[in-house]
């Protein structure tokens, strides 16, 4: 999964969250570029995460 498909996905459940209420335009755009702040915070987290894994020996061909 890339970041367009993350910023997608949680620009929808923004949309969904708002409810029935039609939005404007630029709160659309603005939604659009928060779920993009979503997205990078959300792979920046998890490349972090990944890295502070153990290495099991096994993996590093001992």
């Amino acid at each position: 999964m890339d970041i367009h498909d993350i910023a997608l996905n949680l620009f929808a459940q923004l949309v969904h969250a708002n409810g029935s209420q039609p939005l404007s335009p630029e709160a659309r755009i603005e939604m659009g570029r928060e779920a993009y702040r979503f997205a990078e915070a959300y792979i920046t987290a998890k490349d972090l995460y990944i890295r502070e894994l153990p290495v099991s020996e096994i993996s590093q061909g001992y």
